[in-house]
């Protein structure tokens, strides 16, 4: 089972084009954000033109609405509250779900977990960004959550459903040792910025050092996973190290706690 994935398949699937580009909607809402000059009309007409996209936005800004606030009934209202940054990861996660879906059946279910797992990290990173942890701005940590195991999508996508994998955890774990190499690819594939490359390149890697966002994330998720019950990406190595790592380059005792503690309602939620 553990030669199903091999690095020279993971090369293949990254050079040979089959990992999928971006469709329309997101390449016009990313030229949009990109000019100096847009306004909240151009965003609002680009998700207008998807239905898709369009009923992604409204619930995500429904989903994300603060205790008092009005649930929203147009696009327009719905990218206002979001913000751009949000509206195009809510955009582009929704489609990468779209052009990842599972060819083994055993695989559908763990690959479901792990869009809600990516939802849960962003939604905490979010939560508890600022100074003291070196993520101070809260889009982007939701950005870096929201993508940070892309590399993982096309290894649980791309397996064929008369693959003989043995239990599906076990593929899971064989997979995350080669999820680094095709997360950095589809980052840049899907014009994630550089925050998610680099994030996507080191977080499901235990053996990088270093510090960075990725270190974060690589807590967070260990957090969130726990408490959703995902226990295939449960790796308590993984936290170890990363927790050492943390207590040296940010110099708190205990940041498991503190993140367990600052973002507590998001993860009392999962």
């Amino acid at each position: 089972m553990l030669d199903t994935i091999t690095q020279e398949s993971v090369i293949r699937l990254a050079t040979q084009q089959t990992l999928p580009a971006p469709p329309q909607v997101v390449m016009r809402l990313l030229k949009v954000i990109r000019s100096d000059d847009f306004c909240l009309a151009d965003i609002v007409e680009v998700v207008e033109s998807d239905v898709s996209a369009a009923a992604t936005v409204m619930a995500a800004a429904n989903t994300a609405a603060t205790r008092g606030v009005n649930e929203v009934t147009s696009v327009r209202d719905a990218v206002t509250r979001l913000g751009a940054q949000a509206t195009r990861d809510r955009v582009m996660h929704q489609a990468m779900q779209s052009a990842f879906q599972p060819r083994h059946p055993a695989l559908a279910g763990l690959l479901s977990k792990e869009w809600a797992l990516a939802a849960q990290v962003a939604s905490v990173l979010r939560r508890v960004s600022c100074a003291e942890i070196g993520l101070e701005d809260a889009d982007t940590a939701f950005t870096i959550g929201l993508f940070h195991n892309v590399g993982m999508v096309p290894l649980l996508s791309a397996a064929p459903a008369l693959v003989n994998i043995g239990s599906s955890a076990d593929y899971y774990v064989a997979a995350r040792h080669h999820a680094s190499a095709l997360g950095g690819v589809l980052a840049r594939r899907w014009h994630l910025g550089d925050a998610v490359y680099e994030t996507a390149l080191n977080c499901l890697r235990p053996a990088t050092s270093g510090w960075g966002a990725w270190g974060l994330v690589r807590i967070t998720r260990q957090i969130c996973a726990q408490r959703m019950g995902h226990s295939a990406a449960l790796d308590p190595e993984t936290l170890e190290a990363a927790t050492l790592a943390a207590q040296e380059a940010l110099h708190m005792a205990d940041i498991v706690g503190w993140i367990q503690e600052q973002g507590g309602d998001v993860l009392d939620a999962a």
